[in-house]
């Protein structure tokens, strides 16, 4: 005989897997910097998963964190991310729907002009990457991360 327990439980905890595996309530948006010089002493770097993705698809050996922030999913409105006074993120993310994963509408700006857009499905174990203007001796990078 199945215990009431056992009946509840298989429900909740197939609950729990399939909602772990979507993002949480927020999304990093950061800014690097990717070069092949090494950053100095005191720059923060990529953490090493992160960098280990970012060189397989960027090819640089550094990847230095410049300025980094939070986007809140719950909030259904607009929301901006501006690293630099020349390079700006819109994010809006869009209501869920009960069957559906939760997305997120993004445009990025370079000199006040759109450059990209898109969307983005946030998930814990898949960053979206976006190469940007040349920078210094490298290269600009946007990532956003499911939180």
């Amino acid at each position: 005989m199945i215990s009431r327990w056992n009946f509840l439980a298989a429900p909740l905890l197939a609950w729990i897997a399939m909602n772990a595996a979507h993002a949480g309530d927020s999304v990093s948006a950061s800014l690097y910097l990717a070069e092949n010089d090494p950053p100095p002493s005191t720059a923060l770097l990529a953490p090493e998963k992160l960098e280990v993705r970012l060189h397989s698809v960027f090819g640089y050996k550094h990847y230095e964190l410049l300025k980094s922030d939070t986007i809140n999913l719950k909030n259904h409105w607009e929301q901006w991310f501006v690293p630099r006074k020349d390079l700006f993120l819109k994010v809006e993310p869009l209501k869920p729907t009960d069957d559906e994963p939760r997305v997120v509408n993004f445009e990025i700006y370079k000199d006040g002009f759109l450059v990209a857009n898109g969307q983005y499905e946030p998930d814990s174990d898949t960053p979206l990457m976006v190469k940007g203007p040349d920078f210094k001796q490298g290269r600009l990078i946007i990532v956003l991360e499911a939180r």
